[in-house]
């Protein structure tokens, strides 16, 4: 199965965690989590336990240990590195990393999985990042991927047109899922309004 359907970047507190939701489990990006306090999941998996707690979540979920640990390699940059492929796993992570880090995501996992909280749904394959209730998607993606330029002289016409769809989440450039859906279609009205004139063209001949 394809992780770039189902992986999503989360605002937590600080922290920009990559996750993916399956079913009554959540999964998380230990390495990305621990990126900014400097360290990474290698040196928490040194003490046991660490060891002791992954084992007593394999004895709880009837799995083997490494069923627990995943690393993934390629694609873009969030999707890379070590996943816990439990939510527990990831919970007890990041009361090592910060006790508050901790509490946020633990309550940020019920509200998933008890629905009061959904994962947003990615626009042209691009998938949004989420902080304090608020969705954006990466401009700079978007433009790329509705086959717009993201220059610096199209992006300040973009907003100046548009005001209200551009903002700052996490530092990142967005543009607000109206926005994102507006450029998709009139991209993929042009990529018509281009066939028909090639059909015309053949035609013609």
């Amino acid at each position: 199965m394809d992780n770039k359907e189902k992986i999503q970047t989360m605002s937590v507190g600080l922290n920009l965690l990559a996750i993916e939701v399956k079913g009554d489990n959540i999964c998380f990006n230990l390495t990305e989590m621990a990126k900014l306090y400097g360290t990474d999941p290698a040196q928490w998996l040194k003490y046991n336990e660490s060891k002791n707690y992954i084992k007593c979540v394999a004895l709880l979920r009837k799995v083997r240990t490494a069923d627990l640990l995943t690393v993934r390699r390629g694609g873009v940059p969030h999707e890379q590195g070590t996943w816990a492929n439990d939510y527990r796993i990831a919970i007890e992570f990041a009361r090592w990393l910060d006790p508050m880090l901790s509490i946020q995501i633990n309550e940020l996992v019920w509200k998933l999985l008890t629905k009061q909280a959904v994962v947003a749904e990615p626009i042209g394959d691009v998938w949004p990042i989420i902080r304090n209730g608020r969705v954006g998607y990466p401009r700079k993606e978007i433009l790329e991927a509705a086959g717009y330029s993201s220059g610096s002289g199209t992006i300040q016409r973009l907003k100046k047109r548009y005001p209200d769809h551009h903002f700052t989440i996490s530092r990142i450039a967005c543009v607000s899922a109206e926005f994102a859906k507006l450029r998709m279609e009139q991209s993929r009205v042009r990529q018509m309004e281009l066939q028909f004139q090639g059909l015309a063209a053949i035609a013609k001949a």
